[in-house]
Formats: structure tokens, C-alpha cells, sequence
């Protein structure tokens, strides 16, 4: 139906934003003939799995269908009332038309490069590509990811993120303003943060440090992923799983309120499976050391991410963190969770705690950082069903935060 429906649509700025889908179908594709001439024995006892990874793909096609109205609209009314060629272009360009006024912008390279002083002013790099601040001509001040040359799987981020963030609307998760697919070039345009991430904060200085960025702020932060990971755990439609939770993907706008970005290696949730046979490249010290030895994928993963960021909240330090081995008598990077989780275990958060926002906190204080301390350490056990659910993630944060404004209050007033 796609292949028959395709030609038909003669507007590039129609056709761009597919870009992710045919990757999902080439793997559809693969998938049915794998199931072809194998064995009966084979095929038994591996069809629990191929039908987890079938739902997972068709759950990908739909999602990006769901992105363009216009194609599914297309193929929907031609089913339904076999109408010709002609009539089908008079829908698609009405539906085209919504598409443009609700969907994300479609930007040109030449806009683009106006937009960024031809890519002059960085203001972050990642996996995926850099990213460049701009302005564009209606004076709206835009971060654009240029997606890196020459790596493959950038249709595939770029598609992704497109068929992800379009429908996603929250207050804790970055907005896609439009997108860039012309010559070689993958752009997309995002609201720009002001503020930075929340691990450009956590390696400021001291005094910057003490100054805005206190434990209130600190939680405060931690509460908004959490409450964005809940969106996409429980409310996104379809369900979500992240894939790469980690303090430079936490932004915060002028106003310090914390959104969500780095969707490029987001999965959709196979409905009705507790865990997908998916391949993600996972960050060093984020990674889920359930999913490294078994490679299958749950809300979990996100989980275990989002302990790690807590951690790095609590402590100050990076993901990986220097430590002294006395055998090779050097330093030697170890992993946030080996150096920080003990001490947290053992009740002492005081020997790893970061002690930029207040020296000594207040016994109030010290009662909410222990409760946070609490919650990354549950959701860095080792086993995805043994961490716990994101809400109750947001409850102790919520309740963190509780704390520590009670304390404020009380010791400074209204």
C-alpha cells in the first residue's frame, strides 16, 4: 500500500519526515524471511521471540504512520471508498495542508545556515551529532543538532526523533520546533535552553555552585526527569523507553525548570511484553548491567539511568569517576555507582556527598538528600524487577522536595 501510495505524494516537504520508516520495514522485511525455510523444531522454539520482535516493528510502522497524516490518510480513504488518483491528491493536499500548520516546521538548509551564522556558535556535542545555537528570522532562538556526516544510523536518529517528539507534548521534555532533510544534511531544530544542562551546573565552579544552585534547585531537577520518564512509561501514546537518560540530556530552560531531550535512541514499548529484544548503545556509566549480559530492554534500563543522574546530583561528580589503584600506583576511572553506592548502602552519604550547596546541611536537609540517596539506590540494583516503579520515583522526590522547603520556610519565612 505504501510502495502503491508514495508516488502519489509529489510535495517534498511531505516526503522528508519518512525517513525512519524505511529502516522499520527493511526490518520487517528481514524478519519474514527469517521465518521462511527454517525447520519446524527452529521455529518452535524460537517464535516467542520473533513474535515479541514483530510487535515491536509494527508497533515502529505504526508510530511513524501516526506522524503523517497524510499517508495514513491517504491509504485509509482509498481502502475505504476505492477512489482514483484524482480524488486522492484533492485529499492529500488537504491533509497536507493540516500537517503544516500542526506538525513540525520544515526548514531549508539555506534558513538553517542564515539561522546559525553558518553553524559559527556550539553549544554542545553528543553521540549523534553537534549541536548549534541559532536564531531564526521571526527572532525565536532555536538549538539545532546537525547530525554527524557519514554515520548511518543518522536516518535513523533523525527519524526517530521526528516520529517521537512530534506527538510528544510535556512540560518536562524538550519541544521539536521542525526539521532539516536536504542533500546530505539531518537538522533538527528544538526550543532552545537557556540555562544549559544539568551537568554543565554540576561541574560549575564553587561559588556559581553555591550561588544558584543549591539543593532545592538540585532536587528540584531530579523531579522533573523523573516526572518526564513517567510520562513516557505511563502516558505517551504509544509508551516509551528512553534509552539514554543522562545529566547532559536533563536541559533547563530560563526559568531552571529541567526538559528532557536525547531521543535518538528512543524504543517504542512492544505492547504486552515485559522486555524487547532491542539493540541500544548505551552511555558509559549509565549503562544497565541487566540489559548488557541479557540484551533485552525494559522500562527498567531507564531506571537504572535515572539512579546514576541522581547520584551525580547528590555527589558532583562525573559518571566516571578518578580513583587511586595502589597496585599499578596510577589513577584509574571507575564507574559513579562502584565509588558512591557503598558509601549510600552503609549509611554514610555524608563521606560522598557534594559539599558545594551547603558544608553542613541542616538535619532537614540531611533527612531529604537520604531519602533521594534511597531512591537511586533502589533503582540501581542489579536485577530490573527488584527497582522500583517511576511513580514511586516521583513520590520520594516529591516528598524530598517537600522537606527541604519546609526547611527553607522555617528557617528564612515567606
Amino acid at each position: 500500500m505504501i510502495a502503491e501510495l508514495l508516488p502519489l505524494v509529489h510535495d517534498p516537504e511531505a516526503m522528508r519526515p519518512l525517513a525512519g520508516l524505511g529502516n522499520a520495514l527493511r526490518e520487517a522485511h528481514e524478519l519474514v524471511m527469517s521465518c521462511q525455510g527454517r525447520g519446524r523444531t527452529y521455529r518452535f522454539f524460537t517464535a516467542s521471540r520473533q513474535a515479541e520482535r514483530f510487535r515491536s516493528v509494527q508497533s515502529r510502522i505504526d508510530s511513524f504512520l501516526a506522524v503523517f497524516p497524510v499517508i495514513s490518510h491517504i491509504g485509509i480513504t482509498r481502502r475505504l471508498d476505492g477512489t482514483g488518483s484524482d480524488s486522492v491528491l484533492s485529499r492529500a493536499h488537504s491533509s497536507q495542508h493540516a500537517v503544516s500548520q500542526e506538525g513540525p516546521e520544515v526548514f531549508t538548509l539555506a534558513e538553517i545556515t542564515a539561522a546559525t551564522k553558518n553553524f559559527g556558535v556550539v553549544i554542545g556535542h553528543g553521540d549523534s551529532g553537534t549541536v548549534y545555537k541559532g536564531k531564526l528570522r521571526d527572532g525565536r532562538e532555536v538549538a539545532i543538532k546537525r547530525l554527524r556526516d557519514g554515520l548511518r544510523s543518522a536516518e535513523d536518529t533523525f527519524g526517530t526523533e521526528l516520529a517521537i517528539l512530534h506527538p510528544v507534548c510535556h512540560e518536562h521534555i524538550v519541544r521539536l520546533l521542525g526539521s532539516c532533510a536536504e542533500q546530505e544534511e539531518r537538522l533538527l531544530v528544538y526550543e532552545h535552553m537557556d540555562n544549559g544542562t544539568l551537568r554543565n551546573h554540576l561541574d560549575a565552579s564553587p561559588d556559581l555552585a553555591a550561588a544558584s544552585w543549591n539543593w532545592k534547585a538540585r532536587v528540584g531537577v531530579l523531579l522533573g526527569a523523573a516526572r518526564a520518564i513517567y510520562h513516557l512509561h505511563c502516558r505517551a501514546c504509544p509508551l516509551l523507553i528512553h534509552c539514554n537518560v543522562t545529566s547532559s540530556n536533563i536541559l533547563l530552560d530560563r526559568s531552571w525548570t529541567p526538559r528532557l531531550s536525547g531521543f535518538g535512541a528512543s524504543v517504542w514499548r512492544a505492547p504486552d511484553v515485559d522486555s524487547q529484544d532491542v539493540d541500544v548503545v548505551q552511555t558509559y556509566g549509565y549503562g544497565d548491567p541487566e540489559y548488557c549480559s541479557t540484551g533485552r530492554l525494559k522500562p527498567a534500563t531507564d531506571l537504572y539511568s535515572l539512579g546514576v543522574v541522581m547520584l551525580e546530583t547528590l555527589t558532583g561528580n562525573q559518571p566516571a569517576v578518578p580513583v587511586w589503584d595502589e597496585t599499578k600506583k596510577t589513577m584509574i576511572d571507575t564507574t559513579l555507582v562502584s565509588w558512591a553506592l557503598p558509601s549510600i548502602e552503609a549509611g554514610q552519604l555524608g563521606e560522598v556527598l557534594d559539599r558545594r550547596p551547603a558544608s553542613a546541611p541542616t538535619a532537614r536537609q540531611r533527612e531529604a538528600l537520604q531519602l533521594v540517596a534511597s531512591s537511586a539506590a533502589s533503582c540501581l540494583r542489579l536485577h530490573g524487577d527488584n527497582r522500583p516503579d517511576i511513580r514511586d520515583v516521583v513520590a520520594n522526590l516529591e516528598k524530598a522536595l517537600q522537606i527541604i522547603c519546609s526547611d527553607m520556610l522555617g528557617r528564612f519565612g515567606r
